[in-house]
């Protein structure tokens, strides 16, 4: 997830992308110049800065580079998953999932807000084991769904 610095202006101009509200979660489009786009979910965490933060596992995840500068776009009225399917992202992940499974579960809905086939993103168990998983599918089958209480989020063994 994503943390917007406290503008005033910036939460507005959220607003009237999103069509006049901000649900719990929402999701933002990052744009560069150079046309590279990010899906982020942002949930009201506030950053020190003036800039967007993102926590580095996250960015290297994403492959969003360190400073680069984007346009925000809110994307309003997300359509919720109701069955989402991951796979850890490497065999150490998979076997540091299996001694963490009840913990994975309670926080997987907290930490990730939103995802997209094909999404990779790092999941942070008991504050500071993280554990990298790769979304292999959604349903409905959209560009990007929104994480609910009631999603049933399925994790398959890394296949080789």
């Amino acid at each position: 997830m994503a943390a917007l610095p406290r503008s005033l202006f910036l939460i507005q101009a959220l607003q009237s992308t999103a069509g006049g509200f901000l649900p719990a979660v929402v999701s933002l489009e990052l744009r560069s110049n150079s046309g590279a786009s990010w899906n982020l979910a942002w949930s009201g965490s506030a950053s020190k800065s003036l800039a967007i933060e993102i926590d580095q596992r996250l960015a290297e995840c994403i492959s969003l580079p360190s400073g680069t500068k984007v346009q925000v776009k809110a994307i309003g009225n997300l359509p919720k998953a109701s069955i989402v399917s991951i796979e850890p992202n490497s065999e150490d992940d998979w076997e540091i999932l299996e001694l963490n499974s009840e913990a994975a579960e309670e926080v997987i809905l907290k930490q990730v807000g939103i995802v997209f086939k094909g999404m990779k993103f790092p999941l942070w168990l008991h504050g500071h084991i993280v554990v990298e998983f790769i979304v292999v599918s959604t349903s409905p089958n959209l560009p990007v769904v929104q994480l609910v209480p009631g999603t049933e989020v399925t994790v398959g063994k890394k296949s080789e």
